[in-house]
């Protein structure tokens, strides 16, 4: 089901062209068991905890329908085909090998920047401490690893209600909060994978982060 908010704003050229990649791109999710949900709203241009409000709507959605996972898309991030089941079945994989210490927050790979002279993808959207950032780079690009990451970016990632129900967007003071969510969940007890399988295109954006939020949440049936 694809379902899509707009408010009665008019749209710019660039966020016409935005938002119907968006919409594209949730059409060609091709994981069975989902909702897909688009909420565009220009009116919250500039305004104080912006990106904070749209994850925490989507967090509501996520526990308040009974749903297992939250999946948060940018609407400049367009994932591989696939990538709900890749994800899922990275996670399963991991069960069988680790029963004990089972995924809750897994992403795929996308790059802030390209290399103006050759093309080459430079600085993931996600951050292992103790690598510099060449090991990083090396470490993002090589196929079909499971890494466990500090933190990463919110346009191509996957949460479990279990971490949903312990860890608000509301609860610091940063609107861009990527790494105070990271950082809480690790505190918690859920570790963050990236899985290099996962390569996203990322393109250009008019704020597009901070004012179109994309989800797909997995059905959990919860009696």
């Amino acid at each position: 089901m694809l379902r899509s908010r707009v408010s009665g704003h008019s749209l710019s050229p660039g966020q016409r062209l935005l938002f119907k990649q968006c919409f594209e791109a949730a059409n060609k999710l091709t994981y069975k068991n989902k909702e897909v949900i688009l909420r565009f709203d220009p009116s919250e241009y500039g305004s104080e905890n912006a990106v904070k409000r749209q994850r925490e709507f989507f967090r509501n959605l996520c526990l308040d329908g009974n749903f297992e996972w939250l999946y948060f898309m940018g609407v400049d991030t367009i994932p591989p085909e696939g990538v709900l089941e890749k994800l899922l079945e990275r996670i399963k994989t991991k069960e069988l090998i680790s029963p004990e210490h089972p995924i809750k927050i897994i992403g795929g790979v996308y790059w802030g920047r390209h290399n103006a002279s050759n093309g080459s993808p430079e600085g993931a959207v996600a951050w292992i401490h103790e690598l510099s950032q060449e090991e990083q780079t090396n470490a993002f690009l090589e196929e079909n690893r499971l890494l466990s990451v500090n933190g990463m970016g919110m346009d191509c990632v996957l949460i479990h209600r279990d971490v949903l129900e312990k860890i608000s967007f509301l609860s610091w003071k940063q609107n861009d909060d990527d790494y105070p969510f990271y950082d809480k969940a690790y505190e918690l007890g859920f570790e963050t994978y990236i899985d290099t399988g996962i390569q996203c295109k990322h393109y250009c954006r008019e704020n597009s982060y901070t004012h179109l939020a994309k989800v797909v949440v997995d059905k959990l049936s919860i009696n």
